[in-house]
């Protein structure tokens, strides 16, 4: 037994189930802590037998061969049983609890990792778009369940957006789903993520939350999938980035309110959702930083690795480049550009340029050949570029880089259109 009764300091307490029932005294006292005088022929305590069967109770941890834990523990908690402690012990403004159980009827749905046949728990911190895929797959299977209302992403706070948005672009279903996490960890002081659990179910069964795209809730606000970003590791740190987008809604102890609906397209309506199951194996995107004394180095490096993959079996076939260029265009730096353009004209690869600002839309140049983000920040407009690679594949580049005919030129246009089209509404 690791705890105080183990000799140790004072542990903090943990909910565990009992083995068999035990009958206990409790002193009497009322909720301040002062004592309740009995009468005179009454115990100075209370009698209360306490059954497994009622649910978990705080106790000092029992766990052997481990000493009195000091931290938390580097693994990431069973749903299930988060959902019970919040159940039983997470208490509303009005003192009440069971505020899950009152909200719906939840089923849990692991996702599973079929590299090792396990539950998927990682860190938002090891992502990769592989994580990425194996959540929206797990997500649209459930949301094809007839009996299911809605679905909420249990995430980590480090990737928390991307995945968000990524759903938002390649789920096909117009059943809400809300992503929400947590800055301060669960049993933590001043712990938000019970809170925002409770509140994105309070969402996910809102009759008015169908059709309105992947939402986050965090802080009792509710944020488009498209915009949201973390700016910071507090409560309040998660907010709608490009300028011009606010939240969508927010949640109050009475109801839940919503105010606004996103325009652009998303689920069911995205024109890069897929049909069917979304393969392991998507086009490869990166990120390209522009600032004073930036280069074509990382660019050339890019295009080589993209060359050498074509002909791996296993690697991705397609690749793209993101450019988080100056604000407010996405201009990359002129040092950079001749090489970007070589990765267009002479490879195939599209390149779309975000602004760096993270504020404002980055207007369309039609005399260059980069897609703009519009006020998509970079991170989104590689998963929006990664989807669209997928659906219309490359570009057609020159035969010779140097010398293109003007048949050449207007397809490549054409192609960029067609992308920028995508840009320009989702």
């Amino acid at each position: 037994m690791t705890s105080a009764k183990a000799g140790g300091p004072l542990n903090v307490l943990r909910p565990q189930r009992l083995y068999e029932p035990v009958t206990v005294k409790i002193a009497r006292e009322d909720l301040d802590g002062n004592t309740v005088p009995p009468e005179s022929s009454e115990e100075p305590f209370w009698i209360a037998t306490l059954e497994p069967e009622d649910g978990l109770y705080l106790l000092p941890p029992m766990e052997p061969g481990h000493n009195p834990p000091k931290g938390y523990a580097p693994v990431h908690r069973d749903v299930n049983r988060i959902i019970k402690e919040i159940d039983r012990f997470g208490l509303d403004t009005r003192g009440r609890n069971n505020l899950l159980s009152e909200q719906a009827d939840l089923v849990v749905k692991q996702v599973t990792d079929p590299r090792t046949g396990r539950e998927l728990r990682a860190g938002g911190n090891t992502f990769t778009m592989y994580e990425l895929v194996l959540i929206a797959n797990t997500v649209q299977n459930a949301l094809a369940e007839e009996n299911v209302a809605g679905c909420v992403v249990t995430h980590g706070t480090f990737t928390a957006e991307e995945t968000a948005c990524f759903l938002n672009y390649c789920i096909d279903s117009d059943k809400p789903i809300v992503v929400c996490a947590s800055q301060r960890r669960h049993s933590s002081i001043g712990n938000d993520g019970d809170w925002n659990f409770v509140d994105a179910v309070r969402v996910a069964g809102h009759p008015e939350a169908r059709g309105r795209g992947v939402m986050m809730v965090m802080n009792e606000q509710i944020l488009p999938a498209r915009e949201v970003t973390k700016t910071s590791q507090r409560p309040d740190g998660f907010v709608s980035s490009g300028g011009v987008a606010g939240a969508l809604g927010s949640i109050e102890s009475d109801q839940v309110s919503f105010y606004f609906s996103p325009s652009r397209k998303h689920t069911f309506r995205s024109e890069v959702r897929m049909h069917g199951a979304i393969p392991a194996v998507l086009p490869r995107v990166d990120i390209i930083k522009t600032y004073a004394g930036a280069d074509d180095i990382p660019v050339l490096a890019l295009v080589e690795r993209a060359l050498k993959e074509r002909a791996e079996p296993d690697a991705p076939r397609r690749h793209g480049i993101v450019v988080e260029g100056f604000a407010y265009d996405g201009k990359p730096h002129q040092d950079q550009k001749p090489a970007l353009e070589m990765a267009i004209t002479k490879h195939g690869i599209p390149v779309a340029v975000a602004n760096r600002g993270d504020y404002g839309r980055a207007p369309r140049n039609p005399e260059e050949l980069f897609i703009s983000s519009d006020n998509l920040m970079a991170v989104k407009a590689r998963l929006l570029l990664i989807l669209a690679i997928e659906k219309l594949g490359m570009l057609t580049p020159y035969r010779d880089a140097g010398n293109p005919t003007s048949d050449e030129r207007a397809r490549l246009t054409q192609e960029i259109g067609c992308y920028q089209d995508l840009f320009d509404t989702h």
